[in-house]
């Protein structure tokens, strides 16, 4: 019979870290870049609207101020969540730590989750999928650092 090849808990600290470490990137990228909402000569971020060669400021509303502050807060929370954890697979015997970091990134994943819910809620009846106007490529990196974050915090946790 074959065996599968486990993985050392320190492997699987080291790459829930670097996991971690993707969706703080992936996290920074969508607050930093302007398609949240794409079409034909527009896209619209969370800081700035661009249509062709034109770029002015978002008037926000206070759901983009929301998204933005959810955001942060997840940002802010990821830097921990990936230095604990990583560390934690550096150094013998560090369990505790990778636990804390596993739960401040899920709270980051609450936060992204907030975050994402608020502004799709907010967008989601101007959004015409099949015409003008579509979800872009920063609005799916910040789905997608959500689901990294909340399928690699409880790893962390329970990994040990």
């Amino acid at each position: 019979m074959a065996q599968f090849p486990t993985l050392s808990l320190r492997s699987v600290r080291l790459g829930s870290g670097i996991v971690l470490s993707i969706a703080l990137l992936f996290t920074i990228l969508a607050l930093a870049t302007p398609a949240w909402i794409v079409g034909a000569n527009h896209s619209f971020g969370l800081f700035q609207v661009r249509s062709d060669e034109t770029v002015v400021d978002v008037v926000r509303f206070d759901e983009v101020n929301v998204t933005i502050a959810f955001i942060v807060i997840a940002m802010i929370s990821l830097v921990p969540a990936s230095v604990l954890v990583i560390v934690a697979a550096k150094v013998k015997e560090q369990e505790k730590q990778a636990k804390i970091g596993g739960a401040v990134a899920v709270v980051a994943a609450v936060s992204l989750l907030i975050a994402m819910s608020v502004y799709t809620d907010h967008w989601k009846d101007r959004i015409d999928v099949a015409g003008d106007f579509n979800w872009g490529y920063s609005y799916v990196l910040g789905w997608v650092a959500f689901c990294l974050t909340l399928i690699v915090g409880p790893v962390a946790i329970f990994a040990n």
